[in-house]
């Protein structure tokens, strides 16, 4: 799957502060893939439109509830 994921200049130190997040719950190799795969919880979102849309307090949501088995990696 090839992406390409376009940043506004001011979002650069939060996304990459979420992707070190991801990096923590899954492991890193997935991280590039999984924020480019739409998920339920997000609406079926992808991670990174729902960042570019909203922000990061659903995906931290999110990947505490995966990180606690929660909720799934892929929905």
């Amino acid at each position: 799957m090839e992406s390409k994921i376009t940043l506004i200049p001011d979002q650069i130190i939060q996304f990459v502060n979420f992707i070190n997040e991801c990096c923590c719950v899954m492991e890193d190799e997935y991280v590039g893939e999984w924020i480019c795969l739409p998920h339920g919880f997000l609406n079926n979102l992808t991670p990174f439109e729902e960042f570019s849309q909203h922000g990061t307090e659903k995906l931290y949501r999110l990947l505490y509830f995966i990180d606690k088995d929660e909720a799934d990696l892929i929905d």
